[in-house]
């Protein structure tokens, strides 16, 4: 049964919706090029971890509505603990496609970051419409892997100020991808309980040298992810995937 981003605010878990939901145009659209008929029922997501059937109820040319039942909280699709990429912007559509596998694997939160070495400059109007465009690419991986809570992305942010904004005091693990790592990935997180989880990761290039160093300062431990250099769209994934193993989170 095909799965959509419903947001709310929905009723409380098992009570019936008895008023009709108006739905936004975009989904309205979507559903009649799918020749959603009268009566049809799919299933919908608040994107706080609610899921429920929507029965339609309204659908022609101006407007659709559709009427929930069976409301419920289903989390079997999110991971057990949060997971934050924090990537330096990649050049072409490399961006998008790393947004979509993550979160795929079942990323919480995304951080784009400006570098000294990142292609990709985005500021102003063209940083607040690609901020809008990988909304829709959170939504739609959402929607495809049968995902409830919707992940967040933040604005585009330069990395010293990012790093210099991170609570001290918050002793989650906060772990940054580098070919020059003595330590592997492996190791560091083999010996960590699964928890909170930052993975930092340069664009192209990766990151320069004093970018590591305050990386370093600000909590993060160098991780190698062995002799073979990884792109930067897939050394992210690669990370989730092994991380995910590790912890027996898949």
């Amino acid at each position: 049964m095909s799965h959509f981003y419903l947001p709310g605010p929905w009723p409380k878990p098992g009570q019936d919706f008895t008023d009709e939901m108006v739905l936004d145009a975009k989904l309205a659209h979507h559903l009649r090029v799918r020749r959603y008929q009268l009566n049809e029922t799919f299933k919908v997501f608040d994107g706080k971890g609610l899921s429920a059937n929507a029965c339609l109820t309204v659908m022609d040319k101006k407007s659709a509505a559709v009427r929930l039942s069976e409301i419920q909280e289903n989390l079997r699709t999110e991971t057990k603990v949060p997971i934050t990429l924090a990537q330096g912007i990649a050049g072409g559509n490399k961006m998008d496609w790393l947004i979509e596998k993550s979160v795929e694997l079942g990323i919480s939160h995304v951080i784009p970051l400006h570098t000294e070495r990142s292609v990709v400059r985005l500021d102003g109007e063209r940083a607040a419409k690609k901020q809008v465009h990988w909304e829709g690419i959170l939504i739609a991986a959402s929607e495809q892997s049968g995902r409830t809570v919707l992940p967040s992305i933040e604005a585009v942010q330069n990395i010293p100020l990012w790093l210099s904004s991170l609570d001290p005091h918050d002793n989650s693990l906060r772990i940054m991808l580098s070919p020059r790592a003595e330590s592997s990935l492996l190791s560091v997180v083999k010996r960590c309980t699964p928890q909170a989880l930052t993975i930092l990761i340069g664009p192209e290039g990766g990151l320069s040298d004093s970018e590591e160093e305050q990386a370093k300062r600000a909590g993060f431990t160098p991780v190698s992810m062995g002799q073979r250099i990884l792109r930067t769209e897939t050394a992210g994934i690669v990370a989730l995937s092994a991380i995910h193993t590790i912890w027996n989170q898949f």
